[in-house]
């Protein structure tokens, strides 16, 4: 237990609005309001009141979705502003969200010391609450014998800690989260279960009864007060400001054009000549997958999209990575020396990702530049630029 506490009460609100809709409109106004000290550090417990999908903020729905079958089958997806992976979220399951300065005693400023910090503590208020044998898996997982639990994700921007904690409750039709989310290979070669169906769980399977609301709030009170010591809990609401925000986030985050902003069609599409050639590398990271993508114009690097479900502080340290290959041969050398570098920088984190990782993503893709048969791979693609989830 962290036995530092905060002069201040904090703020705790209880809300119910679907995944995707509390992580398009509430979530970022929160941090918003606490990044400009509108509102009080805030812990949210919101039970979701429908199901959704939401995509990483550093995520592209075409490479990790399909898209077609969440239209026919009217599943809702949005993109996020934090990052993480694609999260399937049913109605009844339930977000811790935390919003803290990081200049609080006690918060973590780092995604390496934050995961197992709070992730450790979370599975320790999970054995305490309901006595299950829940245990963290590094980088950001809370699992029962494999199976998983708690998905996160995390921000780290503007002195603000956002880590959003999604604790399975109820069952979901996995059937319809697999076809909706299909996993690449890679994504699983490190996991106990290989596929959604078993390697997901939820707290009431695992305790065989129902869970009451007032269990979901004790388990919040008991992760922060295991993580961040005896913190006062305040009742409240979102503030005027919030609720303004809140309305302003909603109509921004669901326009086709930030859906997509991460795809190649609208990185690349613009850019593309005849002759050009997309190469594409992915590789498994401890902190997740990685998909890098080249736009090669005459040996040169005209753009590049990395892509990923990782954890990167600061958020906008993906465009610096992104950027420095433009204008850069086409070679292992010149591009992994830009790789290598960038991950030096102090003002940079991406905690599970090494060298190797980005290094072995560009091998792949620097491979497909190298091969003498063109495939429809080579193309920019066209999938869906204008395409609504």
């Amino acid at each position: 237990m962290n036995a530092k506490t905060a002069a201040s009460p904090w703020r705790y609100v209880v809300g119910g609005h679907s995944y995707a809709d509390f992580s398009t409109s509430v979530s970022p106004a929160v941090e918003r309001a606490v990044a400009e000290r509108r509102a009080p550090p805030t812990v949210l417990l919101n039970v979701f009141n429908s199901d959704s999908i939401t995509v990483g903020v550093n995520e592209d729905p075409n490479q990790v979705l399909d898209l077609p079958f969440c239209r026919e089958n009217n599943v809702l997806v949005r993109r996020r502003v934090s990052s993480g992976g694609a999260i399937y979220a049913g109605s009844g399951s339930a977000f811790l969200a935390l919003y803290l300065p990081v200049d609080l005693p006690g918060v973590p400023s780092t995604a390496a010391q934050a995961f197992p910090t709070v992730l450790g503590h979370v599975a320790e208020a999970l054995r305490e609450v309901f006595g299950l044998a829940a245990a963290y898996r590094p980088l950001n997982d809370v699992e029962i014998d494999g199976r998983k639990l708690v998905a996160t994700s995390l921000k780290i921007e503007s002195g603000v800690l956002t880590f959003r904690i999604l604790l399975n409750v109820k069952a979901i039709d996995t059937a319809i989260a697999a076809r909706a989310m299909p996993m690449a290979p890679e994504k699983v070669k490190d996991k106990k279960h290989k596929d959604l169906g078993s390697r997901y769980t939820y707290l009431e399977q695992e305790l065989g009864r129902a869970v009451s609301e007032a269990e979901l709030r004790a388990w919040v009170e008991a992760c922060v007060r295991r993580i961040f010591g005896d913190i006062a809990l305040e009742a409240g609401e979102l503030n005027a400001d919030e609720r303004a925000f809140a309305q302003q986030y909603e109509s921004e985050l669901i326009d086709d054009g930030w859906f997509h902003q991460k795809s190649e069609a609208t990185r690349y599409g613009p850019h593309a000549r005849e002759g050009d050639r997309v190469v594409r590398g992915r590789e498994k990271a401890p902190a997740g997958l990685i998909w890098l993508s080249l736009l090669v114009r005459g040996g040169v690097v005209q753009r590049a999209i990395v892509n990923g479900d990782w954890h990167p502080r600061p958020l906008r340290s993906v465009d610096w990575l992104e950027d420095g290959f433009a204008g850069l041969a086409a070679t292992r050398d010149a591009c992994g020396q830009h790789i290598e570098a960038f991950l030096a920088r102090e003002d940079v984190e991406f905690a599970g990702v090494e060298p190797v990782h980005l290094l072995t993503a560009l091998d792949k893709a620097l491979a497909e530049l190298a091969g003498s048969a063109a495939s429809s791979g080579d193309r920019v693609r066209e999938d869906s630029a204008g395409a609504t989830a």
